[in-house]
């Protein structure tokens, strides 16, 4: 992975493989899906710039982190008449410290089973 391009960036940009849900490109963030579910619906949301993760974006840019939370409710709620597993709710969540693999601030979205 290249300082410059995570493989998040990549799929938002069109260079890889992947599917992207909604984009935002006045907000720049992304709803995009995870490569390995672990739910009906399993989607990221991710900023488009690759510059930490997800811990350093709550720290050093705390209304941006909080932009993300409330993108990542709103746009998953847009698309629930889509993708009615939705209905019975969804979860979002993220990883801190190591079991972050990928240093690029993402919030999980999790379709309630």
């Amino acid at each position: 992975m290249s300082a410059e391009k995570s493989p998040f960036a990549a799929i938002i940009s069109g260079e890889e493989p992947g599917t992207v849900i909604v984009k935002d490109d006045e907000r720049r963030f992304a709803l995009i899906e995870c490569a390995e579910p672990e739910a009906a619906v399993h989607w990221l949301a991710v900023p488009y710039e690759f510059k930490y993760g997800t811990e350093e974006m709550r720290k050093r840019e705390r209304e941006r982190f909080i932009d993300l939370v409330e993108f990542a409710i709103i746009e998953t709620k847009k698309q629930m008449a889509d993708y009615p597993v939705l209905d019975n709710g969804f979860s979002v969540k993220f990883h801190v410290g190591s079991f972050e693999t990928i240093p690029h601030a993402k919030l999980h979205i999790l379709s309630t089973e």
